[in-house]
């Protein structure tokens, strides 16, 4: 099974590079469809929220917080 929209991000040099993907899936209680995010990087944290200067209130921006072993 692939993963129903790729997420892709760019970097410092511009390249695009696969992060992580978008899945469907279907609550077994009530049928009703809803959509999980999977990042690749397991000690990534981030929000999904709207980005500073961002207009199109449609769009969400993975806004990142910081390393999950900080101390």
């Amino acid at each position: 099974m692939a993963p129903m929209h790729r997420v892709l991000g760019r970097s410092p040099r511009g390249k695009l590079v696969e992060c992580g993907g978008i899945w469907k899936k279907q609550n077994k209680d009530t049928g009703s469809d809803y959509f999980t995010l999977t990042v690749r990087d397991h000690a990534f944290n981030a929000n999904l929220g709207k980005a500073a200067s961002q207009d199109d209130m449609t769009l969400q921006a993975i806004i990142p917080w910081g390393p999950k072993d900080a101390a």
